[in-house]
């Protein structure tokens, strides 16, 4: 999908979205009847901006393999802005215990950083066990819709000083605006989004920074560079000897 009327950006640029499920094409998203496809799910998505990947349901009592992992933990640390259960949820919930991230998961989807949404009325009611908000979407073939009408509606917005905010594990829309940032300035981003104008200290803001360098001084050049890839909107502000806040505006 190209850019929308008006020359907006598309309604998913800058998310990373994660579809689970079987991916042959022949296979429904509901074991109902025939229907949308996983693969035809995520191109629609793909089509509206997102980066998606896909990954097939395990057995429950299976050891997670190294896919599921990678993308749990992924999801846990800010790196992923939905996953879309076109199968089932359980896997996923078990991986999340095991690896000590279903907190993350909780606190990303209460903030509306993460967009949790199945059709299956038994994998809401699961989410719903594990305390993760989730969406359930009445129709499979409309999970793909929900997802984007999540985002053109400003799924989870801050008002800032600099405009009106979300947060995608790609960078940011400001006014509708999307501005791709690295890794690193996302994830800080990210921490000072969930904060909600609270002042973070320099190691609250290093445990969001990707590898091991998470020094204070890493932290100082890793919010330099947000602000030069911000040009020049006033979203991070320096507050003496404690830290940095989001510049959430006043109410």
């Amino acid at each position: 999908m190209n850019a929308g009327p008006q020359g907006r950006d598309p309604a998913l640029a800058g998310c990373r979205i994660i579809v689970s499920g079987n991916s042959a094409a022949h296979d429904p998203v509901s074991s109902r009847g025939a229907g949308t496809t996983v693969r035809e799910l995520a191109q629609v998505l793909a089509g509206a901006g997102a980066r998606v990947s896909r990954i097939a349901p395990q057995r429950l009592r299976a050891p997670a393999p190294a896919v599921l992992r990678r993308a749990v933990l992924r999801t846990g640390s800010g790196g992923v802005d939905a996953v879309v259960f076109a199968s089932s949820a359980a896997s996923w919930i078990a991986a999340a215990e095991v690896l000590g991230v279903l907190d993350t998961h909780r606190r990303r989807a209460e903030a509306g950083r993460l967009l949790l949404v199945t059709s299956d009325p038994a994998d809401a009611d699961g989410l719903h066990r594990a305390e993760l908000p989730a969406r359930r979407v009445a129709d499979p073939a409309e999970l793909a819709h929900a997802v984007v009408a999540h985002y053109q509606g400003g799924s989870a917005s801050l008002p800032t000083d600099a405009g009106r905010l979300e947060v995608r594990s790609g960078g940011v829309v400001v006014d509708e605006h999307f501005i791709p940032l690295s890794r690193g300035g996302s994830g800080v981003i990210e921490a000072l989004f969930l904060a909600r104008g609270r002042v973070l200290s320099r190691a609250e803001i290093g445990r969001s920074l990707p590898g091991r360098e998470r020094s204070g001084r890493a932290v100082e050049v890793a919010v330099a560079r947000l602000r030069e890839s911000l040009d020049g909107r006033e979203l991070v502000q320096t507050v003496v000897k404690r830290g940095y806040r989001l510049a959430v505006t006043e109410r």
